[in-house]
């Protein structure tokens, strides 16, 4: 995996021990579990439990966004690699919403998936009622399949309410 990814405002780079902290923190927003699979509320033994998952992780690439003060923006992944296909999956902390934060990371991770991985589609599964993430995927260049399918990575939720996004590499 690179040490980072940047724009020039943004850098995405890997999770680190150092993290724990931040994270435990950001976690605590109740928008972040609201869309994504993660506990609530959100403990440090989570955070723990997370870094050593993302470390071991043969078929995922996690990142954390920061800005030029290492201020934690939110965290970006690229799980389910399999050959040609993967899925990103992200979260933005709450003092960074509305900046630009996920239109420029997923942008970053979307072309460095299919530089480095060699991925030719990634999607964005997305709550249908999610309307900032739905406007990301068509920001970044996603498009509606027109697909329902029920929450990812979590089975115990069978409603087909998660519209599917696809960027296919050109």
């Amino acid at each position: 995996m690179p040490r980072m990814l940047s724009d020039g405002d943004i850098t995405l780079r890997a999770p680190h021990a150092g993290d724990i902290d931040a994270l435990v923190v950001a976690c605590q927003d109740p928008e972040i579990p609201r869309w994504t699979p993660i506990p609530s509320p959100y403990r440090r033994a989570d955070a723990v439990a997370y870094l050593d998952r993302v470390a071991s992780a043969a078929n995922e690439r996690h990142f954390l966004a920061v800005d030029a003060h290492g201020t934690l923006l939110g965290s970006f992944s690229v799980m389910g690699i399999d050959g040609r296909y993967g899925e990103i999956g992200y979260w933005v902390a709450a003092e960074a919403r509305g900046k630009g934060v996920a239109t420029r990371a997923v942008v970053l991770l979307r072309d460095w998936a299919v530089a480095e991985l060699g991925l030719e589609e990634l999607e964005l599964i997305i709550h249908v009622d999610n309307a900032v993430s739905r406007r990301v995927a068509e920001r970044t260049g996603f498009l509606e399949t027109g697909e329902r399918r029920p929450a990812p990575r979590q089975s115990e939720s069978p409603a087909r309410d998660y519209a599917v996004y696809v960027f296919r590499a050109s």
